[in-house]
């Protein structure tokens, strides 16, 4: 086997164990997963701008940053586990309505 299939191999193997991993923590039919993915969601806005004024009522362009760096990480998360954005709003529509 050449160097480069076993590198191949090694990296499919990582990642696949990543993605499982991550489907593991996050398995979307656990009643405490679907509490914590909620609130990750409304943590990480989907508009930067959202949550982003400052005290005079403008656009605080360093919140708006943030913003979109805790946007990347839910989109991170959503795509290890293979998690579509109406999938996440649903679970957030259900903990808002049921609290479940």
């Amino acid at each position: 086997m050449g160097i480069f299939k076993q590198a191949k191999n090694k990296l499919s193997s990582y990642l696949f164990r990543k993605r499982s991993a991550f489907r593991i923590v996050f398995d979307d039919k656990k009643q405490e997963v679907k509490c914590v993915l909620s609130e990750i969601r409304r943590f990480c806005p989907s508009d930067p701008a959202r949550n982003a004024l400052n005290k005079k009522g403008e656009i605080d362009e360093k919140q708006v940053l943030i913003n979109i760096g805790r946007r990347q990480v839910l989109s991170f998360i959503m795509a290890q586990i293979n998690m579509p954005d109406e999938r996440i709003e649903e679970i957030v529509r259900e903990e808002m309505q049921y609290g479940k």
